[in-house]
Formats: C-alpha cells, structure tokens, sequence
C-alpha cells in the first residue's frame, strides 16, 4: 500500500456524477494507478436514487418525478429506493484487493470502513451503533446507510450521514397504492430515520463534518490522507459513465429485463394472461425484500424474474445467470432448491439481505398463488 492515501473532496454534485463517481476510480485504483481514495462529496439537489437490483417503476413515482424535475438515476450497490439530498454528507473509499479490511467477509469490510464514520459521528454528539451489515442507528434510528461492491479489482464503500431529514419529499417520490398509504409511510420514516440535528437540535457545519471525516479515516486507516484531484483517466471515464447511465436503457434495465413478463401481475396477486398460462408476483421480507415475479404452465417456470433491495457481490450478471438457470424447472420444491443451491455454489455469489432459501421461498410463493378468475 502507498504510505499515504488520496483524499477527494468534489463538494456538491448531480445525482449521475455521484452514483458513477467510484465506479470511475475503481479500474485506476484496482490496477494501482491512482492510490487508494476517500471521497467526500454531498447532492447538490434531490434525486431518487434506485438500487441496482430494483424496478425503477415499481418503486418510484416517476409522473411526480418528472414534474417535479427530480432526475432518477439507478446505482450499482443494491438496498432501497430513496431521495437523496442536501440534507446529507456521503462519502466514498474505492480501494484495491488486498488492502486491509478486504481479506475477509464483507462484513468485515463494512465494520474496518464504517469505524471512522462512528468516530466521526461521535464527535458530532451521535453515538451510533451497527444497525445489521451495513448501517448505522442512532437510538435504533438509522442515520448513517451505506452499500458494498467489489470492482475492477477495487472494493468500494458508498454510504452517507444524514445530517438533516426531509420526510415529506422522501417519502413523496415513492410509489405508493394510495395517500393513505403515503401517509403511513412517512410515518414510519419519522420512526427508523433520524440525523444529526435530530440528535443535537443543530444542523451541523458541512466543512467541519467534512474535516472531521478526514481526520477519522486518516487515524483509523494510520496514513495521511493527501488531497488530490481525479486524474485525466478517471475523469474521462466519469464523463463516460454520466453520459451512458443516464439514459432510460440503464435507468430501466430491470424493469425492461423480462418483456414476456410486463406488468400484469400486482404484489401478491396471479393473473391468467393465455390459456393455462400465468404471471404472478410475490415478496418475501428477508434482511431485505426479495421481489420475484414468474411466468409459468402447466407446472413448469417459463420465464422469472428476481428484484429487491438485497445485495450480491458480484453486483452484476449472478441473477440473470439464476433467471436463466431456473428458465423450464418445474414448479417443485426439490427443484426449485436444487436449482437455486447449484447457482449460488457454482456463481461464486455473496448474497446480503437475503439468502438462496429466501429466494426459493419467494419462487414457491409466486408460484402458488392462484389467478382471481380461475
């Protein structure tokens, strides 16, 4: 490791520049190009930020979006849908394999990474706890969420401190059945989100959050953290990466994933869309919501679809092997877990979130509900 590590201070930006910022510097830092990096960076206006392996359509409400001018953009960590702000301070560490910290689990990455971020919360008057994997809770309160990946041979940490909250527009851009519902939701936000000023009774000063973060990271991590800007490589590829995913193929690849499939079937509900053919959608609740969606007949899987706000390393290409994979088994237990098991053993995935037995009970969920005409 280089005796000293780059510290990125980009202030305030677009929601495109900051969901793509770590995949840019991912290549550099994984080859030992650029050294390895802490972000600091924030939203320079709201954006609804969807997970990597959710339907954009089904999450958020994109006619309010859209009249609204809130851009939405899709991420390549999983977890939830949710409106990013100036309410809050993100941070990024993009580094290489090998550094310390990513000789074990994910788990352990999150814990060597997000100690600094408790420190750092700490001395803003907020003691924080972990909160499952990958979060920070206050009080039981989340007030610090983050995701993991592994890239270009890096390993990135993206996660934020809520400095201050806006639960009537975060909970406005998700889609909801009714207001009632919505009502009831930003209810429930006002019960597992709380920030900095929620905490302290003051909105903190951004400099010194920014300072303070640093100087954590800097002690925990035991090497100065030398300020530097992106090199000439990895701002050609950021401009690559906001110009490419910020277009509607990339913003709606999953929903747009399984055409055959569409958006007949409501949560928890079947439909007979021919004959003895049927599309049906259920959730299961695990760690985190596993989502799937199936086309069958006569017994057998047609066509599926897998969603939700877990997360897989590696963050791309594992579940459209598994809908592949499951694509003519039939609709039984023993197979179904046979399939799923050989996918997990052979794909070399890491599910959090979520397990395979999570994933074959959302299958036989769907799969046994039955179409409201028959």
């Amino acid at each position: 490791m280089p005796d000293a590590w780059r510290w990125l201070d980009l202030g305030a930006v677009d929601g495109a520049t900051m969901v793509n910022t770590f995949v840019a510097l991912a290549g550099p830092v994984g080859a030992g190009r650029s050294p390895p990096t802490v972000l600091a960076l924030y939203p320079k206006a709201p954006f609804a930020n969807v997970g990597f392996h959710q339907e954009a359509e089904r999450e958020v409400d994109l006619d309010y979006c859209r009249t609204s001018g809130i851009p939405v953009v899709r991420r390549v960590v999983g977890g939830g849908a949710i409106l990013d702000g100036p309410w809050e301070q993100d941070y990024m560490v993009v580094v290489p394999h090998g550094a310390p910290g990513t000789e074990g689990t994910v788990a352990g990455f999150y814990a060597h990474y997000l100690a600094p971020v408790r420190a750092a919360l700490a001395r803003l008057g907020v003691t924080a706890e972990p909160s499952g994997v990958n979060d920070l809770a206050a009080g039981g309160r989340k007030v610090s969420a983050n995701g993991a990946t592994t890239l270009e041979e890096s390993w990135v940490l993206a996660g934020d401190i809520l400095l201050d909250l806006d639960i009537a527009a975060m909970s406005r851009v998700l889609n909801v059945p009714d207001e009632k519902f919505r009502g009831k939701l930003a209810t429930g936000m006002s019960d597992w989100l709380t920030s900095v000023k929620a905490v302290t009774g003051a909105f903190p000063d951004r400099d010194r959050v920014v300072a303070i973060l640093r100087e954590e990271y800097a002690r925990a991590l035991g090497v100065p953290l030398e300020p530097g800007p992106l090199t000439e490589e990895e701002s050609a590829a950021l401009d690559r990466l906001v110009r490419t995913r910020s277009d509607d193929a990339w913003t709606f690849r999953r929903d747009r994933a399984h055409p055959a499939i569409g958006t007949s079937a409501e949560d928890g509900r079947a439909v007979k869309i021919a004959n003895d053919t049927v599309v049906a959608r259920a959730d299961r609740k695990a760690g985190k919501l596993v989502r799937v969606t199936l086309l069958h007949r006569h017994g057998r899987l047609l066509e599926l679809q897998v969603s939700g706000d877990f997360f897989t390393q590696p963050f791309e290409g594992c579940l459209e092997q598994l809908e592949s994979a499951l694509a003519g088994v039939p609709l039984v237990r023993v197979d179904i877990g046979r399939t799923v098991w050989d996918w997990y053993r052979g794909c070399g995935v890491t599910l959090v979130g979520a397990t395979p037995d999570d994933l074959v009970e959302t299958i036989l969920a769907a799969a046994a509900l039955v179409p409201a005409s028959s």
